[in-house]
């Protein structure tokens, strides 16, 4: 019987992984959840690579959850007619109209008219992730002219970043709407929220999902200074945090990123939210068979901090190596979770109810004795997240649902392995034997192991919060 990852992996589909095979190659290697980046996808391709997902888990017999990835209000560069070959010292133009003619060869327009007012003589300008860095020289009406920091290509389209500066931008844009809509359509769990800065941005998009009939979670996705001013407010809003590295390193000084990733993991322990790590977890996997050590330590720091969830991106999306990547991170967290089972936040996670209290005790109870595992049955996946949250530290967690949403939004929770099996009403015997009967058949557990059973769904009729010690 092989141990049970706590760590889960999401995996970015793409050009390299969108035919069902490969899909079901991902699922089979240990992809936990599937990303759809509306950033690169059309509705017909996002239609046809959901159905493959669903179909592909269900011919292997494990669902995954799906997350739909936004794409966001983002400051853009507009098209250029060939790539320019910047130098330092080199003068860039950025001017906020196709109205307003260059003033200098090297102009380009940017769709963001707040430009020149939100901007001052010696801010920063990141260009395409901070490959490229300009500094701001002069601001005139509706353009200014900046001179470039680093060398390097400038094409069209390139993502801006303004380091420090609040942008006033909206939570979503007619583009997002539209996904929305699509996504609400066709039942994926999770909807990323890029560049959330504030509550309300999270709580617009929760509502709109309400309204709409959605029981998808919102996960809002870190990635500038304003995020990180409102941060303990956007915990508390979401359903769960993307430390989206790409974005927040080039919005903030690089030095303070690795400090950033541990506070977001910390407050996200504190309020009891999933937390994923993100961008370049393999990336020179793109490429390469075998990742870098340093990649191999950046794993190794997420799992110690015992996140969620890890994510990979264009490892998958576009790499040559897609397998390869998640076995890497497979075998990876699974060693670094047999060495190191214990974990710092989850201790400092206050017990606001009497629901914490319960699920801390049958953690206790679970670290207590050896080779024990916990088994939760849940209708709404309350008692299951409570457990994850507070992190036991060898005991997998098996959450039983009749719901198949539940069992989908639990892939997220680290640690938990959900599984769908309908309650008998009034009989809580005859889930407790039919749940170990399943775990059996699945060789999850053997017989003669401890399994401590938390619930308050075993009785139908009374709130009871019981924790039973049973022996499989």
């Amino acid at each position: 019987m092989s141990s049970t990852r706590k760590t889960k992996i999401l995996c970015t589909l793409g050009p390299a992984t969108e035919s069902a095979d490969a899909i079901e190659s991902l699922i089979r290697s240990g992809a936990d959840l599937l990303r759809l980046n509306m950033s690169h996808a059309s509705h017909e391709w996002t239609r046809a690579v959901y159905a493959r997902i669903r179909e592909a888990a269900r011919r292997i017999d494990k669902d995954v959850a799906i997350l739909m990835d936004l794409t966001g209000p983002s400051i853009r560069t507009g098209d250029l007619d060939t790539p320019w070959q910047l130098k330092v010292g080199d003068e860039v133009e950025l001017r906020i109209s196709e109205d307003l003619p260059p003033s200098i060869a090297y102009s380009v327009t940017v769709n963001y008219r707040y430009l020149c007012s939100d901007l001052k003589v010696g801010d920063t300008v990141n260009v395409d992730g901070g490959l490229i860095q300009l500094r701001v020289e002069r601001i005139g009406e509706g353009r200014i002219v900046s001179r470039v920091l680093t060398q390097g290509e400038m094409r069209s389209r390139r993502h801006i970043n303004l380091p420090g500066i609040p942008v006033r931008l909206p939570p979503l844009t007619q583009k997002d709407y539209t996904d929305l809509d699509l996504g609400v359509e066709l039942g994926v769990d999770f909807f990323a929220l890029s560049f959330a800065r504030e509550p309300g941005h999270v709580q617009h998009l929760q509502l709109l999902l309400e309204q709409k009939g959605s029981l998808a979670r919102v996960i809002a996705k870190i990635e500038n200074q304003q995020a990180i001013d409102h941060l303990d407010a956007i915990v508390e809003a979401s359903g769960g945090i993307m430390i989206a590295r790409g974005d927040l390193g080039s919005e903030l000084p690089v030095e303070e990123l690795p400090i950033i990733q541990r506070h977001i993991v910390e407050r996200c322990s504190y309020h009891g939210r999933k937390v994923i790590v993100a961008t370049q977890m393999l990336e020179s996997m793109l490429e390469n068979p075998v990742p870098t050590r340093a990649e191999v330590t950046d794993i190794f720091n997420a799992v110690i901090e015992q996140v969620d969830c890890v994510m990979l991106s264009g490892e998958t999306s576009i790499g040559r190596y897609p397998d390869k990547c998640i076995e890497v991170l497979d075998s990876v967290a699974r060693r670094i979770e047999e060495r190191y089972p214990a974990g710092r936040f989850a201790s400092d996670a206050p017990l606001k109810t009497n629901k914490h209290k319960t699920a801390k005790a049958a953690i206790v109870l679970a670290n207590s004795i050896p080779g024990s595992k916990l088994v939760t049955f849940t209708l709404r996946g309350v008692m299951a997240h409570q457990l994850a949250h507070q992190r036991p530290e060898r005991a997998p967690i098996f959450a039983f649902t009749p719901n198949l949403h539940v069992a989908r939004i639990l892939t997220l929770a680290r640690g938990v392995q959900p599984l769908q099996m309908a309650f008998e009403k009034n009989n809580p015997e005859a889930n407790i034997r039919n749940a170990l009967q399943i775990l059996r058949q699945r060789h999850l557990i053997e017989p003669g192991d401890p399994i401590v059973i938390l619930s308050d769904a075993l009785y139908d009729d009374t709130n009871v919060d019981a924790i039973l010690l049973r022996e499989a």
